[in-house]
């Protein structure tokens, strides 16, 4: 099952509109691979959207009511896309592209490097600009790897 901005989890209700949407797109992001059941699925996804939150400086809510020990650096997400014949790094927050490749896997291998070094997420994006495939580099969730498969293998 898919959350969307007016159907989500009731423990993400009283998160912040822009906290409570990047909760959703992590959620989702989580079930959607299939290794992680849904109520681990919903408290990760809570989890990382405060960390993501606060190392942007974001009040998320009371620190004395939150349970927040672990605030995690999580940097920038980098995306693949398709432009213009060709495929593109765009960054999260930012409207411009950041860089232009003749390949796919040109894209991929310069993405991976800078969301790695960011410990960020790297969302591949098809041709069509549906999602192929989400891979989080958060080292302090090591082995927990989102990735989606479809006929369009592409390497992790």
């Amino acid at each position: 099952m898919s959350w969307t901005k007016k159907n989500y989890p009731d423990s993400m209700k009283n998160l912040p509109e822009e906290v409570r949407n990047k909760a959703i797109e992590i959620g989702n992001a989580l079930i959607e691979d299939g290794k992680m059941e849904e109520g681990i699925a919903i408290a990760t996804a809570i989890s990382r959207a405060k960390d993501w939150a606060a190392n942007r400086g974001m009040k998320i809510e009371n620190p004395e009511k939150s349970h927040i020990t672990d605030v995690k650096h999580h940097g920038r997400d980098r995306y693949v896309i398709p432009f213009e014949n060709k495929w593109a790094i765009k960054t999260e927050g930012s409207k411009k592209i950041e860089k232009l490749f003749h390949s796919k896997k040109e894209a991929i291998d310069q993405a991976r490097k800078e969301a790695k070094k960011e410990n960020g997420i790297l969302t591949i994006q098809k041709k069509t600009g549906k999602i192929e495939k989400r891979i989080s580099y958060n080292p302090k969730n090591i082995g927990s790897e989102q990735i989606t498969r479809t006929k369009n293998k592409v390497n992790p």
